[in-house]
């Protein structure tokens, strides 16, 4: 069976057009936005500049919030090029952080070097079961997910909470957080002060990019717009959103986990940080592709960590980075909505 369908240029054409203008339209707003708080643009690029790369310091303070970003949009590809709307890596990374932590932390001295890994794999574990919680219900009766998920992550918040005024809570502490890790369950750091969890990173995108070559991702994309043609080719609807979600909570996971180890030392109310939601935004920037993925994560991360640059050097509210973040998500996502329509309308699969 053929899983590709003719393509017709002409839509397709219409399609970037239209990306491009919506872009350009997201780039009027935000300028819009500056020159109303007082600020020049050119002055707020230059600070943006200075504040995510303008120093070794502050660079890696970009990548390292690049890196669990991009994991968690890597992860939610396979899901939302099928369909799957994923907003559950909230929930899931705290879980994945709280299975890490509860091992790790009593007996990580005594794991040694194996307190790493296995803090990696209790991360994925921890984050990939929390997925099963909307996506059991949404294979089985079609419940729909982002209320599942939106439910699970409120569980998982609280479930946190309770856990750091009882069972993990260090009584040494002024505020409710758990013991420090040990030094053996720590993410070591690359020369240059890098974190190591970049290279798991780049493992995860060499399987994304093997992933989107594959057969698999052709199925999928098929699943998404004619479950009955993808049915014919052998796909069972439940356990394409089984799977396709779990990855999308192991990811999410790990990453909950290099949050515990890489960044924070402890586990606190705050270990997720947004970042969840953050990730979404960056797989929907990357539109299923892995390296666009990751240049998305760098823009977004960028508009974070160069807000307080642009503070300091215009006096324009680094608020500015979340507005910023959030017009992007509406404008690709109307991009993405139109682009669809008429480049599977016309025949084609691969946008």
């Amino acid at each position: 069976m053929q899983l590709t369908g003719t393509r017709t240029w002409v839509p397709v054409a219409r399609a970037a057009t239209f990306t491009g203008l919506v872009g350009m339209c997201g780039v009027g707003i935000v300028t819009a936005l500056i020159v109303l708080a007082g600020g020049r643009v050119d002055e707020v690029v230059s600070g943006w500049v200075q504040g995510a790369f303008g120093t070794p310091r502050n660079a890696i303070e970009t990548v390292a919030y690049t890196t669990p970003l991009v994991l968690i949009a890597l992860g939610a590809v396979p899901a939302l090029r099928a369909g799957v709307v994923v907003i559950g890596a909230e929930g899931q990374m705290i879980v994945g952080a709280i299975a890490a932590a509860a091992v790790v932390i009593p007996w990580g001295t005594t794991l040694g070097w194996l307190a790493v890994p296995l803090g990696a794999l209790l991360g994925a574990v921890g984050g990939s079961t929390w997925s099963l919680l909307p996506a059991l219900p949404q294979a089985r009766w079609g419940a729909p997910e982002i209320l599942t998920a939106l439910l699970a992550n409120y569980l998982a918040a609280e479930i946190l909470t309770g856990l750091l005024r009882t069972t993990l809570r260090d009584p040494g502490a002024a505020t409710a957080q758990s013991h420090r890790l040990p030094a053996a369950a720590m993410i070591p750091a690359l020369p240059g002060r890098f974190s190591t969890a970049v290279l798991l990173v780049l493992v995860v995108l060499a399987m994304a990019m093997w992933w989107y070559r594959s057969r698999a991702a052709r199925l999928v994309d098929i699943y998404a717009q004619r479950p009955w043609l993808a049915a014919r080719a052998g796909v069972v609807s439940s356990r394409t959103v089984l799977s396709a979600t779990c990855a999308s909570g192991a990811a999410a996971g790990l990453a909950g986990w290099i949050q515990l180890a890489g960044v924070e030392g402890v586990l606190h109310g705050g270990i997720s940080g947004g970042i969840g939601f953050t990730g979404l935004v960056v797989a929907i920037l990357g539109r299923g592709r892995p390296i666009l993925t990751v240049l998305a994560g760098l823009g977004v991360a960028s508009l974070t960590t160069g807000a307080a640059g642009v503070e300091l050097a215009t006096g324009v509210p680094s608020a500015i980075g979340q507005i910023s973040q959030a017009v992007l998500l509406v404008t690709a996502s109307l991009a993405i909505v139109v682009v669809r329509r008429q480049t599977y309308a016309s025949g084609a699969t691969d946008v």
